[in-house]
């Protein structure tokens, strides 16, 4: 008879799930799919400063990059330097993908990026920032699951989306060492004055 009551009350919405608090990492995957996405970028940023013989490190870009990260804290009343520690690992683990492709490149000159088929940087610049705006987006929407999920299981689905590229698979090791700052600064976001 207990069993009966307790599931009319559930089935009627009359008992608060205990569930509630706990981690709806799914609603997470769609952001860790486009932070995947955003890194699959970096192999054309990579040809694009091979063939043009840039270094990896472009400062006035990460500037640019922190300020409007910083603007977009503020204007949603998140913990602007939560955001932009944030912003600064993923420019990290970008950095570090654009110096193992360059260096691959270097070391096996046979299989160098073609400079006719290297897309331009605006364009690659164009799909970042709109691919941080969607991953800013979700940041927003999502932080009370973020607050709530541990760091290992997003690790897990983080890891996951990059299992998933092609382009980052061959990097997996390196991207799961990163991706563990990457995890750590996306945690530690908070709203303003938290």
């Amino acid at each position: 008879m207990k069993k009966n009551i307790f599931g009319l009350f559930l089935s009627l919405g009359l008992i608060s799930s205990s569930f509630a608090g706990e981690c709806d990492i799914k609603k997470l995957d769609p952001l860790f799919n486009l932070m995947a996405k955003r890194n699959t970028l970096m192999v054309g940023v990579a040809s694009y400063k091979f063939t043009q013989k840039e270094t990896v490190y472009d400062p006035a870009r990460e500037i640019a990059v922190l300020k409007n990260t910083e603007k977009l804290a503020n204007t949603n009343k998140l913990n602007s330097s939560d955001l932009m520690l944030f912003a600064q690992m993923q420019m990290d683990q970008a950095k570090l993908i654009q110096a193992n492709y360059l260096q691959k490149w270097k070391n096996n000159p046979s299989n160098l990026p073609d400079p006719a088929i290297t897309p331009g940087i605006d364009s690659l610049r164009t799909q970042i920032n709109h691919i941080d705006e969607q991953i800013y987006a979700n940041i927003i929407t999502n932080l009370p699951t973020i607050q709530i999920c541990s760091q290992p299981i997003m690790l897990k689905h983080l890891n996951n989306a990059y299992t998933s590229s092609s382009e980052l698979k061959t990097m997996a090791t390196v991207a799961t060492d990163y991706n563990r700052l990457v995890i750590s600064a996306l945690s530690n976001i908070s709203p303003a004055g938290q």
